[in-house]
């Protein structure tokens, strides 16, 4: 791990003078009649704001003006990733910009204030982890362990490697959770079920396929999980999660 305040291919580096990050709760009171105080119930996180400012110092008027150019080409985009450190990252956009130049420096100095927003509050890890499973006795049952500090979200990808179709025989589990998604369809030979249970979204061969799934989209705990496949074998099921942070 290492220090690098980078949006997308851009890098702050030394630059950086104040790095801030805010993240609420979407609280609602509710105020009850005639009682003190208020009822709230637990919330879940709302969006991640970001203020980052910095000054930028060049030898040359014409150098500091090429810097700020290259600075807002990056920016001024529809959104990308933000870093503090090399290892985890804020899917971020830009949500004001201001610079102004520093009194006194002869125009080679200038100050930059930035904010962003992330709709997903959550820090993510660069790394893509990623567990491989080759099921060939249903039920199985397997371990994947995320790090971080609170719930992640996968992405499953099922390959028929069974040579037949598999018709209405396919459940996957996450048993830590006691929830489960079953698919009801027709998986053909050598085709994929990608299932992002973040977006909520499920494709049978690249094509989305939400109706022929019953149960919920589940999520990832902090350490071991055990998930369980049910249904026609031979297949391919590989398990990715990017670990996540408050």
């Amino acid at each position: 791990m290492a220090v690098a305040v980078k949006f997308g291919t851009y890098d702050f580096g030394t630059t950086v003078e104040k790095y801030a990050i805010r993240q609420r709760p979407r609280v609602k009171p509710i105020v009850i009649p005639k009682r003190d105080g208020v009822r709230a119930d637990i919330a879940p996180l709302g969006p991640t704001e970001v203020t980052l400012t910095g000054k930028i110092l060049k030898s040359s008027n014409t150098l500091l003006r090429t810097e700020f150019d290259n600075l807002k080409a990056a920016l001024f985009k529809t959104r990308d990733k933000l870093t503090l450190f090399d290892d985890r990252f804020l899917d971020c956009q830009l949500t004001s910009y201001g610079d102004d130049f520093v009194p006194g420096s002869a125009m080679l100095a200038a100050r930059y204030d930035l904010s962003f927003l992330a709709e997903l509050p959550f820090l993510q890890s660069v790394a893509l982890n990623s567990n491989s499973q080759t099921v060939t006795i249903s039920p199985t049952t397997w371990t994947v362990t995320p790090a971080g500090n609170i719930r992640t979200r996968p992405t499953l990808r099922i390959t028929n490697n069974s040579g037949a179709d598999i018709v209405n025989n396919l459940k996957i589990e996450n048993l830590t959770f006691s929830k489960a998604l079953v698919f009801t369809g027709t998986l053909k030979t050598t085709n994929t079920l990608i299932i992002d249970m973040q977006a909520r979204s499920i494709q049978n061969a690249g094509v989305e396929d939400l109706t022929n799934w019953q149960g919920e989209f589940w999520e990832l705990a902090v350490g071991a999980n055990s998930l369980k496949y049910t249904g026609g074998i031979t297949v391919a099921v590989v398990t990715e999660w990017r670990d996540r942070y408050v």
